[in-house]
C-alpha cells in the first residue's frame, strides 16, 4: 500500500522528470525532491545490502583481566571488521575469563563500562555489531550476572542476562532478571543467549516467536578428561545448538573458546572444544571451525559466513501458523522439587518399529506385511510401533475421498491391529483416519497386550491440507502404562511444533511414539555436527526426531515406511536423551523393509549431564508465559512489539 508521504514523492518526481520548470516549483517540493531522491537511494543500498557478513571470532581470555582482553578482543574485532563482517561474536567471558572465584570489583566489568566503551569505537568507525560477555556487577544492586552486551555504531544497544545457570556457576552469578530481549537493528533483529542456556529448549522458543532474525551465542564448550568427577555432568553446547536452528528458524552465530586452559584456583585442567559454528535459519551449516582436542588443541580462530537476516525459515512460518498455545499451559507450571506426575521406574523396552513398503489403499494386504515382518523377529519384545496410517499406506487423504478411507473405532483396521497386539501379546501403536459423530480426525490408538484399548490420541496440530477434512484433537494426553511407563505421541509432521517436546516432558513421559510417513522433502534434516564435536555414532538421525528425545528427555521412537532413498535419517530410529555425550546414540533401522528391535532401559543412567527431573526442576518456568499466550490477543502482541521488555503484559 502506497502512503501519503510516498504518492507525494511519486507526484514531485514525476513533475520533475516531466521537465516542469524547477524555479517554478516551490523551496518544499525542492526540499521534497531531494529528501525523496535520498529515500530511493538509501532503500536500493538496503535492498543491495541484504545478505550481511557475521563472525564467530574465537577468543581465549585471561581469568581476571579485564583490561588485557579488552585490548584483545578490540584487535581482534578490528582485523574481523577490516574482512568486512557486520556482527561480530565473541565466546562467554570473553572481557573476564571464568572458572575463578572473583575476589573485587576489578575482576568484574559493568555494562555500559570498560569494554563496551573500547569496542564502540570499532563498531562507529566499521558502522558494525558486536557481541561479548562477561562476569557483570551490577553497580545498583552488587549481584554479579553472567551477561552479554550488544555493541554498535551508536554504542551499547543492550544486554541480555544468562537465565539458566548451570551447576558451579551459582556460586558467582544469580540467574538473569531481563527476559529474552529481542534488540532492533539495522541489520535485523538480534537475540543473545549464553552457553547452557540452550539446555531448555524455551530459552529458544522465546526470542524466536518474539521476531528474532539472528540468534548470537557466546559459548564455553569444554571436555573434561574422564577422571574428572564433573565430566559426567558435562554439556557441549556447541554441539548441541548444532541441530537447533533449523528446528527454531533463526541464524545462529555461536563463538566458543578453544584449547587447553588452566584454572589453578579451582585445581582444574580443562580443554575447551573450538568448533565454532554459523548456521543459516533452515539449520544449513555454513561455516565451523576446527575442532580442538585434548591430544591436538588448537589455537584461536575467526570464522565468517553470509546470511540473510530477511529470508524468512520455511519452518519457522509453518510453526508459528500452526502452534497452538492454549494447549502449553504446562509451560506455567511449577513443577519442582517434588513432581506426583514423575515416574522413576526403571522400565525394560524391546521395541519393534515396522518398517515397510506399503500397498498404498489395501488394509488387508498392508497388515498381513506387518504381520509377517513381526513374526520373523525370535527375540522377546513387548512394543511395536507402525507407521502414520498404518495400514493405508501413502494415500493422499482429502476432503472428497476421506471418506473412503476413514474408518470407525473398532472398524477394520482398528480390529486388525487389536488382533495383532494379543497374537504377539505385545502393546500396539495403530495410526488411521478415523470418522466419528461425521467428524473426521488423524487418530493413534495404543492397544495392550491383551489387545485392549489403553490410549487414543487425535492428532492436534492439523498441517493446511488436513484442515480441509479433519478436525484437530484438543489435548496432548501421556498414557500410563504397566510395562513401558508414561507414553505420548506425535503424528507425523507434528515434529514440527518445538513445544510438544516440553509439554509433553513437562507431564512426565517416558516415551514418545512417532508414526510418520516422512519422505525428508518437507521440513528436517541429518544431524550435521561440526566432526570431532560429538562420537561419530551420535552424530546422526534426523534433527528434529534428535532434539525431541533431548528436550522432552524421553525416548523418542521412530516408526517410518520404508523409503525409496537409502538416506540415514529417513529411517525408523530410536533416540536417546543425551545422544552428544555418546551414551545410548540414535539406533537406526537399516535400509530394508524389517520389524527394527531396539532394546534399551528407561531411567537408567541419571549421572548424566541432565535427565528429566532437573529438566523440570531447573527450568524458568516464571519466564515461560509468552508461550502460552493467544498470538492474536494484545497481551502477546505488547510483548512481542516492546521486545526488550521483560514485562508480558501491562501491570506486569
Amino acid at each position: 500500500m502506497i502512503n501519503s508521504y510516498d504518492f507525494a514523492c511519486y507526484w514531485v518526481l514525476k513533475l520533475k522528470f516531466l521537465k516542469i520548470n524547477s524555479k517554478n516549483m516551490s523551496i518544499f517540493l525542492k526540499n521534497i525532491l531531494l529528501v525523496c531522491l535520498l529515500s530511493i537511494s538509501t532503500f536500493f543500498s538496503l535492498a543491495s545490502a541484504a545478505e550481511i557478513k557475521v563472525a564467530a571470532v574465537e577468543f581465549n581470555p585471561t581469568p581476571k583481566d579485564v583490561d588485557g582482553n579488552i585490548q584483545g578482543i578490540v584487535k581482534a574485532a578490528i582485523t574481523a571488521s577490516n574482512n568486512g563482517a557486520k556482527l561480530l561474536v565473541f565466546p562467554e567471558f570473553s572481557v573476564t575469563g571464568f572458572g575463578y572465584i572473583p575476589s573485587g570489583p576489578n575482576d568484574f566489568d559493568t555494562i555500559p563500562g570498560r569494554a563496551t566503551a573500547a569496542i564502540q569505537k570499532v563498531t562507529s568507525k566499521y558502522n558494525n555489531y558486536v557481541v561479548v560477555a562477561m562476569y557483570e556487577l551490577d553497580k545498583d544492586t552488587g549481584v554479579i550476572h553472567n551477561a552479554a552486551a550488544l555493541i554498535g555504531p551508536k554504542g551499547l544497544v543492550g544486554k541480555y542476562r544468562k537465565n539458566q545457570i548451570p551447576a558451579g556457576d551459582y556460586e558467582v552469578a544469580a540467574p538473569g532478571n531481563l527476559g529474552f530481549p529481542v534488540f532492533n537493528t539495522d541489520i535485523g533483529k538480534i537475540a543473545l543467549l549464553i552457553c547452557f542456556d540452550d539446555s531448555r529448549l524455551q530459552s529458544l522458543l522465546l526470542p524466536s516467536i518474539r521476531g528474532a532474525d539472528i540468534l548470537a551465542t557466546p559459548i564455553g564448550s569444554d571436555t573434561l578428561p574422564k577422571y574428572e568427577k564433573m565430566s559426567n555432568s558435562n554439556h557441549s553446547t556447541i554441539s548441541n545448538i548444532a541441530v537447533l536452528a533449523g528446528w527454531t528458524g533463526m541464524n545462529v552465530v555461536a563463538s566458543n573458546q578453544t584449547g587447553i586452559v588452566e584454572f589453578p584456583k579451582l585445581g582444574l585442567t580443562d580443554q575447551l572444544t573450538g568448533g565454532s559454528t554459523i548456521w543459516d535459519n533452515n539449520g544449513k551449516q555454513l561455516a565451523h571451525s576446527k575442532v580442538s582436542t585434548w591430544t591436538k588443541p588448537l589455537p584461536a580462530e575467526t570464522i565468517y559466513a553470509t546470511i540473510d537476516p530477511a529470508k524468512k525459515s520455511e519452518q519457522k512460518t509453518y510453526w508459528l501458523k500452526h502452534r497452538r498455545p492454549e494447549l502449553y499451559g504446562a509451560y506455567n507450571l511449577y513443577k519442582a522439587p517434588v513432581d506426583s506426575a514423575a515416574n522413576n521406574t526403571q522400565n525394560q523396552v524391546s521395541a519393534l518399529l515396522v518398517q515397510y513398503e506399503p500397498s498404498n489403499g489395501n488394509v488387508e494386504a498392508n497388515a498381513k506385511k506387518v504381520d509377517s515382518l513381526i513374526s520373523q523377529n525370535q527375540s522377546v519384545f513387548n512394543l511395536a510401533v507402525l507407521p502414520f496410517n498404518s495400514f493405508l499406506g501413502n494415500v493422499k487423504l482429502s476432503k472428497n475421498n476421506i471418506g473412503q478411507y476413514a474408518e470407525q473405532l473398532n472398524g477394520k483396521s482398528y480390529t486388525l491391529a487389536s488382533d495383532l497386539a494379543k497374537k504377539y501379546k505385545t502393546y500396539l501403536l495403530l495410526s488411521m483416519p478415523e470418522v466419528d459423530g461425521g467428524k473426521y480426525y488423524e487418530t493413534a490408538i495404543l492397544f495392550d497386550f491383551n489387545g485392549k484399548q489403553t490410549g487414543i490420541y487425535r492428532k492436534s496440530h492439523l498441517n493446511d491440507e488436513e484442515k480441509t477434512w479433519a478436525s484437530a484433537g484438543n489435548s496432548l494426553p501421556v498414557f500410563n502404562t504397566e510395562i513401558l511407563g508414561k507414553v505420548a505421541i506425535m503424528l507425523n509432521d507434528e515434529v514440527r511444533i518445538p513445544e510438544l517436546a516440553d509439554v509433553y516432558g513437562l507431564n512426565r513421559a517416558d516415551l514418545i511414539l512417532i508414526p510418520t510417513a516422512y519422505d525428508g522433502k518437507q521440513y528436517g534434516s541429518e544431524v550435521n555436527i561440526p566432526k570431532g564435536l560429538v562420537p561419530d555414532a551420535s552424530n546422526r538421525g534426523m534433527n528434529f526426531w534428535y532434539d525431541i528425545a533431548k528436550y522432552s528427555q524421553a525416548y523418542t521412537l521412530v516408526a517410518n515406511y520404508q523409503q525409496d532413498s537409502n538416506k540415514e535419517y529417513l529411517r525408523s530410529a530410536v533416540y536417546s536423551l543425551v545422544p552428544e555425550v555418546g551414551y545410548f546414540p540414535p539406533s537406526i533401522a537399516p535400509h530394508k523393509e524389517i520389524a527394527y528391535q531396539s532394546l534399551f532401559t528407561t531411567h537408567a543412567n541419571n549421572t548424566l549431564w541432565i535427565n528429566q527431573h532437573d529438566m523440570v526442576v531447573g527450568r524458568r518456568y516464571d519466564l515461560a508465559m509468552p508461550l502460552t499466550l493467544n498470538m492474536q490477543g494484545d497481551c502477546f502482541k505488547e510483548w512481542q512489539a516492546n521486545s526488550t521488555s521483560k514485562l508480558v503484559c501491562k501491570g506486569q
